[in-house]
């Protein structure tokens, strides 16, 4: 297929692109001048992978992105202000390029004739959980950010535009995201785990409900691929399970052969995200098994790769 995605040059966005790569597809990606586009797999033919430059808001680039493309993948998000979630600067300009622009991106999909439109939504449409029902699909959406606001918005139109028949467009909503990033030093855990391995004393009383950014790639081919009734319209939770700091670097103190202090216990969390919807469609999630793989990455990793 031809697919068209943005966000590609993120942390999601770069495992994204690598496994639609692997699995013969052909990527077209927005960039902006600052982007780094290194790091993505070599040798490939000359119309695998193909840049234009472009973001959230441009009109023009919408309409080149989506021209051709029998799917879209949606990962990008425009931060105008400085920082991350609660500090996205001006609350209209954020709106105008995340959700309008988002919105924009879905019409010219629809006009150019695309087949599949999916939505890279996030968990933290979910900061307020009711304790009497499963945190599954149907739960409310109720968040504490603009960042998750806008989220749960443009997941509102990818089900209006998928239950309209507009477009087949669904929604990925992957938990915290964790694994090797470009530079390795952004990586989740990077510091406990060198902290470790260097024989530090470590306090671990936090944990987080995770997925790997793989796993997240996966469940994006699983939607890209799927009948049309079959995710059309919908929005499909993405989380492998609990980690707690405390088993993350008693995995690094074993890989590293370290002997160290761990202080404190594993954590448990107060809620279980239901992922029945993606897992009814294939997916399987990597488990400790990736985890542990992830820790020796990490271990191994250059933290500032040229």
């Amino acid at each position: 297929m031809n697919i068209a995605v943005t966000g590609a040059t993120g942390f999601v966005g770069r495992y994204i692109v690598a496994n639609l790569l692997a699995g013969g597809h052909r990527v077209v990606a927005w960039r902006r001048p600052t982007s780094d586009v290194s790091g993505f797999p070599e040798n490939l033919t000359p119309d695998a992978l193909r840049w234009i430059d472009g973001g959230l808001g441009d009109d023009r680039a919408a309409r080149e992105l989506v021209r051709d493309a029998d799917a879209v993948v949606h990962a990008a998000v425009d931060r105008p202000g400085e920082g991350f979630i609660g500090a996205e600067g001006d609350v209209a300009e954020f709106v105008d390029r995340n959700v309008t622009g988002s919105v924009r991106l879905m019409e010219r999909a629809r006009e150019a004739g695309v087949g599949r439109f999916v939505f890279l939504s996030s968990g933290a449409v979910h900061d307020e959980i009711l304790p009497d029902r499963p945190l599954d699909e149907t739960h409310p959406n109720w968040s504490k950010s603009h960042y998750g606001a806008s989220k749960a918005a443009v997941e509102a139109f990818a089900i209006d535009y998928g239950l309209s028949g507009r477009l087949a467009a669904c929604a990925l909503r992957p938990c915290g995201v964790y694994g090797l990033a470009r530079p390795a030093s952004e990586s989740k855990w990077f510091g406990l785990v060198r902290d470790v391995a260097a024989g530090r004393p470590v306090e671990c009383r936090r944990g987080a409900k995770v997925v790997h950014a793989a796993d997240v790639a996966r469940a994006v081919a699983i939607l890209l691929t799927a009948e049309a009734p079959a995710v059309a319209g919908l929005a499909f939770n993405c989380c492998d399970r609990y980690i707690s700091d405390h088993e993350v670097a008693t995995i690094a103190r074993r890989l590293s052969g370290a002997s160290g202090t761990i202080e404190g216990e594993p954590g448990r969390p107060k809620n279980v995200i239901v992922t029945d919807r993606i897992r009814s469609l294939g997916m399987t999630f990597g488990g400790t098994g990736l985890l542990e793989r992830t820790v020796g990455e990490l271990l191994a990793a250059d933290p500032f790769p040229g």
